[in-house]
């Protein structure tokens, strides 16, 4: 019924999948069409698709806004990018028949980012558009940053070392500082950890309580951890005591260390290295007293200061030396050397290398004398006053002042008592006393033997020196005029020690009785007379003696 004429076919509703008509199909309507006018109209189906993508969180379903992602084609190349939106939801439209893949570029924060493309196709005639959703895991897995500060200057401290240990005490990783003070440890599990310092830095407190944490699942920052190191406020001192001059170690020395007031902190006392040590001292300033030094050294006269500052990194090193002794003493012993008895009184000089005096001393009633603060050289002992009955010492002791001599050097002199004496012997009258000059004597001992002869002087003495001990007898052979000869030997001993003459008076007595001698003779030519009888009478007429003259014509009474 369409009237004659010219129309178009329009289509104004296709069939799902299928693209609509775009151009009209123009057809006429002519006068006596005896025929129904067909027309073939085709439809292509549709060759393109649509995708909607609804991004959730796998546990919980929640929508995820702010995920991009890249739809690429199957030559990988990038056809379009999305970000979905505040439902989770990006659309891609009119994506051309194909097959192509879901490629997640940008994760949210606390999501694990999707591992794998999710693939799809679009064909042809779809009539729906294509959704897919994809879930996203939260992460699993946490950072954490540790920076490492001093606690006062919060100065970063590079190279101490960390243990990341989990709930069980095993020990998931170790680390250290950088020098920025910092150290990552990235991909921890979900759990409980804590942080163990195991290597501080040289003058710093090690952390003595480890820094827990927990990596919770999702987290979308990595975790920050401060720590703060103090520096030490104690210190260590190693004494070493040395020889100033051969620098060998001197054990046994004691030492008290003081602190600032002089309160004694500690006492030490140097081992057989000559060191000793001084550890966990507090901050602050001390001193160091030398309380016993060795036998033979000078003691340490002035304290030696020393101070452990905040932050020590090292044992403060100590080096004292000592000084050997340079002086020493000297103890004389004089005594007798025959029985030791203590010689009191005896003078000695200490005379130096070059004969110079250097002091004087006198021994005591204990036969000692003390001799200090002698120089180091060498000296001799000179004896300038000896005991009477005592021989001098003929030699000088020689002596040595070492450095370092620990004791006083002891001598012991013995003395030997003399061994010889004199005798003076005076000749004198009985009666009267004179002094009788030129008696001769002799001096003989024990055995007989002659050892001197003399002869009195005017003064009626003489004198014999140098006599051995021993016991000797004085032998008058020659005696004066007029004078009874010495009956009898004077005897007398010389003793050990003697410090006088022995003084030996000889008395003479004259004689008492005469003797008469009668010459007989000739009276012309004196020619001598034999056998003459004469008698001798006393005063008063009494025969004495009766005599005869002998050839020579003498006779004697």
């Amino acid at each position: 019924d369409l009237s004659v004429g010219k129309y178009k076919l329009v289509e104004t509703k296709s069939l799902p999948g299928y693209k609509k008509l775009t151009e009209p199909v123009s057809f006429e309507i002519k006068k006596g069409m005896t025929k129904v006018l067909s027309l073939k109209v085709e439809n292509e189906q549709l060759d393109k698709g649509s995708v909607e993508i609804t991004k959730v969180d796998k546990e919980s379903g929640a929508v995820l806004a702010g995920v991009t992602f890249e739809v690429q084609d199957e030559k990988d190349k990038v056809v379009t990018k999305v970000k979905t939106d505040k439902e989770g939801k990006a659309n891609v439209s009119d994506l051309s028949v194909g097959k192509y893949k879901l490629v997640e570029v940008e994760s949210l924060p606390g999501y694990k980012k999707l591992a794998k493309p999710v693939s799809f196709e679009i064909k042809k005639g779809m009539t729906e558009v294509l959704s897919l959703k994809v879930e996203n895991e939260q992460l699993d897995k946490g950072s954490v940053e540790i920076t490492k500060v001093d606690k006062d200057s919060q100065k970063a401290l590079e190279g101490v070392t960390f243990e990341v240990q989990d709930e069980k005490g095993k020990v998931v990783t170790k680390v250290t500082t950088d020098k920025e003070g910092k150290v990552k440890i990235s991909d921890l599990s979900v759990g409980s950890y804590k942080l163990v310092e195991v290597e501080n830095l040289p003058g710093y407190k090690k952390l003595t309580e480890p820094v827990s944490f927990e990596i919770k699942k999702g987290m979308t920052e990595v975790l920050s951890l401060k720590v703060e190191n103090e520096q030490l406020d104690k210190g260590s001192v190693e004494i070493t005591k040395v020889d100033k001059d051969s620098q060998k170690v001197l054990e046994g020395v004691v030492f008290e260390v003081q602190d600032e007031q002089g309160k004694v902190v500690t006492e030490v006392k140097t081992d057989k290295n000559g060191k000793a040590k001084i550890s966990d001292l507090s901050v602050g300033k001390y001193k160091l007293v030398e309380k016993e030094s060795l036998p033979g050294y000078k003691k340490l006269t002035e304290p030696v200061s020393f101070e452990i500052k905040k932050g020590m990194t090292e044992v403060l090193s100590l080096k004292i030396e000592n000084e050997m002794v340079d002086t020493g003493n000297v103890e004389i012993t004089k005594i007798d050397k025959d029985n030791k008895a203590p010689l009191a009184g005896v003078v000695f000089e200490v005379q130096d290398d070059k004969g110079k005096v250097v002091t004087k001393v006198t021994t005591d009633k204990a036969g000692k004398a003390t001799v200090s603060d002698l120089s180091v050289g060498k000296y001799k002992l000179v004896e300038v006053d000896s005991l009477p009955g005592y021989k001098k010492l003929e030699k000088p002791v020689p002596f040595e002042i070492k450095k370092g001599m620990t004791k006083s050097l002891t001598f012991t002199v013995e003395n030997e008592m003399v061994d010889t004496g004199n005798v003076e012997i005076t000749k004198i009258d009985k009666d009267s006393k004179a002094r009788l000059e030129n008696v001769v004597f002799e001096v003989r001992d024990s055995k007989g033997k002659v050892v001197a002869k003399v002869t009195t002087d005017k003064e009626g003495k003489a004198n014999v020196s140098d006599l051995s001990i021993g016991k000797y007898e004085l032998v008058e052979v020659e005696t004066p005029a007029g004078y009874k000869p010495l009956e009898k030997p004077v005897s007398f001993e010389i003793e050990k020690g003697r410090v006088t003459a022995l003084q030996l008076t000889v008395e003479n007595e004259l004689v008492d009785t005469g003797n008469i001698e009668i010459t007989k003779v000739d009276k012309e030519n004196k020619d001598a007379l034999a056998d003459a009888v004469f008698e001798i009478q006393d005063a008063a007429g009494q025969v004495v003696a009766k005599i005869t003259t002998d050839k020579k014509g003498q006779a004697q009474v």
